[in-house]
């Protein structure tokens, strides 16, 4: 993202902040001024006399000042542009602030909001005579700097739009085969967060196969339904555009990336498209087909907060949270699952059956802090955000079970959620799962 949209889109997500804290701060004057008891319905309205003035007179300025600093950043903007490049680690900023407000970024018309796009990631290009650029995080530096920086997120290889601009296609890195691997990250994450310790296990895979790794980035703020309708409309184009003959689709979902796709698989079956019938596997990663053990602490912690005046006007800081880790609570997938109550208000498990499709192979993986099985750290936190029965889609409904085989789940001990991007019993199940098997006696 260019410099001058990205400072566009900081400042007014700044002053919307300034904006909410305003109205925190009087609706708690407000409530205090009316000296209720400590448990009740909180008052409603703006703050009397010289209070309401005042805050609204703040809001005001900052209104005021808003425009002004939009008027002036877009006309320096193209000067920005030239003289600070975007980078790697600004990328996953934007990424993490998707994730916590990416709804209100999209509402808003923020241009900090990530659409949808499949990437590729293609080997860095020095063009000759051209000097390496320094300001690049790992390159050119001492040993000792690169690896804090290279163990985040991929910093070297280049990340290339490769639908629905297909930008990728006239790359001379770019070789593309039949097999496609669609990878889906998870919450507040980017393509190159796929990378971790300085391993990706996609790339790994495609080392040892035929399969070239696909990428898709998106807004992880906004419903898992709605992220899943763009994908399934984004893999039909990409099918359309891929130069070779498509023999498969396999899929890696991390966490939410995981429902992400059985989303878009669902979609894909209920309107016909035509690239559901090349997948021929799928596999969740920590991915909380059931919710997840933080977000539903979450719900709790705001609506504590509701019950008293003193401490309502905080809830809304609860409500910050976007829509897509609300659906995080039960693992919605579909529209139904979200769209008839207000899950800031609403714990209730509103979910249609979702089962995993037919003619496909599910594998799911999942992790656990215990060291063994059985230890209470782990029955109560599984791998710090998602508990492994929830990523191995056990539930005592038997509708919303989902019938993954036995031999198709596996749980690795004493491991982390974000752990498993780079552990390599992760990295040698998907080996088993999705590579093919060679013939005994070769190599």
């Amino acid at each position: 993202m260019k410099t001058g949209k990205t400072l566009r889109g900081s400042a007014k997500l700044a002053f919307d902040a300034a904006h909410g804290v305003t109205t925190i701060v009087e609706n708690m004057y407000r409530n205090i001024a009316a000296t209720p008891l400590p448990l009740g319905e909180a008052p409603e309205g703006h703050a009397q006399g010289i209070a309401g003035f005042v805050h609204e007179s703040i809001r005001l300025v900052i209104r005021t000042t808003s425009r002004t600093s939009d008027w002036v950043l877009e006309r320096i903007a193209p000067r920005l542009d030239r003289t600070l490049l975007p980078g790697p680690h600004r990328e996953a900023v934007i990424a993490a602030l998707n994730g916590v407000c990416g709804d209100h970024l999209a509402r808003s018309g923020n241009s900090l909001a990530i659409p949808m796009q499949l990437r590729v990631l293609l080997p860095p290009v020095t063009p000759p005579g051209e000097i390496p650029d320094l300001r690049s995080p790992t390159r050119n530096r001492p040993a000792e700097h690169q690896v804090p920086a290279a163990k985040l997120f991929e910093v070297e290889k280049r990340s290339v739009e490769i639908h629905p601009r297909p930008k990728a296609l006239t790359d001379s890195g770019f070789s593309p085969s039949g097999r496609l691997l669609i990878l889906v990250h998870g919450l507040s994450m980017n393509e190159r967060e796929w990378t971790s310790h300085q391993h990706n296990h996609a790339e790994t895979l495609a080392e040892n196969s035929d399969y070239t790794p696909v990428y898709a980035l998106y807004n992880s703020g906004l419903n898992i339904s709605t992220n899943g309708r763009e994908l399934c409309t984004q893999l039909t184009g990409l099918l359309d555009a891929w130069p070779v003959p498509i023999d498969s689709i396999s899929f890696i979902g991390y966490s939410m990336g995981g429902l992400l796709t059985r989303s878009a698989m669902h979609i894909a079956k209920e309107e016909g498209h035509a690239w559901l019938a090349k997948v021929d596997k799928a596999v969740y990663l920590g991915t909380p087909h059931h919710g997840a053990v933080m977000e539903r602490g979450g719900y709790w912690l705001q609506k504590g907060m509701t019950y008293s005046p003193y401490t309502a006007p905080l809830s809304a800081l609860g409500r910050i949270r976007s829509t897509g880790i609300t659906d995080l609570r039960h693992g919605n997938v579909q529209d139904e699952d979200w769209q008839h109550h207000d899950e800031h208000e609403d714990n209730t498990d509103s979910r249609r059956p979702t089962p995993l499709e037919d003619k496909i192979k599910h594998y799911a993986i999942a992790a656990t802090l215990s060291k063994r099985s059985g230890e209470r750290i782990g029955r109560l936190l599984g791998d710090g955000l998602v508990h492994p029965s929830s990523a191995t889609g056990r539930h005592s409904n038997p509708n919303l079970h989902l019938a993954f085989p036995e031999k198709h789940t596996k749980i690795f001990y004493d491991l982390g959620h974000l752990a498993m991007l780079h552990d390599l019993r992760v990295m040698s199940q998907l080996k088993e799962w999705l590579l093919p098997e060679r013939p005994r006696g070769v190599n």
